[in-house]
């Protein structure tokens, strides 16, 4: 019996990956949810607006999240099985994956299905960091459980926990593109009267790692299952295109 695979490359294409893709097609187009986006004006709203992003295929909303600082940190581990605290990704790159992952592009399918279940009850703590005021900085960990149905062959299962790090408007490095189109420090906010804007400067991945890429540098190959284990990193490096690299 033929089984399908899904293949994890150092370059984290999933492949093969068949033809032109238009992601202007209508039948993607109405793969978005027209609900409501949370308005992040606390903590706890910036982290529902990030998961209402993955649920809606919220490209432009997932734009304005992020510092202009952004990193988000993998939970891996490199080829001794020792877990590393690498940066993974900035800010361009997170907006990419999101982009190629929710709505494709001209190489690539977006994903068929995204199911992403955070805890109910988001609760705040004053940011761990060294240096950090809690008045302006705070840190949310969630419960992670993310469906990503990538075809009709295969859905990558991640579970675990998220912990976001976040800054009032009034700290944040808030990106030029961003200040360009009117977005302004909380000072600016606060005069109008608007509540102040949380940004999300931080992600750090602690979602559960199966043992599917202890060597970057190799090519693993998964058989295929109802459910395809994997960590957030190992997620996205399938939908993220590295600089000068080819899909």
């Amino acid at each position: 019996m033929k089984r399908n695979v899904l293949k994890i490359a150092a370059v984290a294409m999933l492949v093969p990956l068949a033809g032109c893709f238009n992601p202007f097609r209508p039948d993607i187009l109405s793969q978005r949810v027209t609900s409501t986006a949370p308005a992040p004006d606390s903590p706890q709203n910036a982290v529902k607006l990030f998961q209402w992003c993955w649920v809606n295929r919220g490209v432009d909303e997932y734009r304005e999240l992020f510092t202009d600082d952004y990193v988000f940190i993998s939970a891996g581990t490199d080829s001794a099985g020792n877990q590393n605290r690498d940066i993974q990704a900035r800010r361009d790159d997170e907006v990419q994956t999101a982009e190629n992952m929710f709505i494709g592009s001209a190489e690539r399918p977006p994903a068929d299905q995204i199911t992403l279940q955070f805890d109910q009850n988001l609760v705040p703590f004053p940011d761990s960091r060294p240096g950090k005021n809690p008045h302006w900085h705070k840190q949310i960990r969630t419960s992670v459980n993310l469906k990503v149905r990538i075809d009709s062959g295969n859905t990558v299962e991640v579970t675990g926990n998220a912990l976001f790090f976040l800054t009032r408007g009034d700290s944040a490095a808030i990106p030029q593109e961003l200040i360009s189109r009117g977005f302004k420090p909380a000072a600016g906010d606060t005069t109008s009267g608007k509540a102040l804007r949380w940004w999300i400067d931080r992600w750090e991945d602690e979602t559960l790692a199966p043992s599917l890429v202890a060597n970057r540098g190799a090519q693993v190959r998964i058989a295929q299952g109802p459910y395809i284990e994997m960590s957030m990193e190992q997620l996205r490096r399938i939908y993220y295109t590295p600089p000068g690299v080819s899909p």
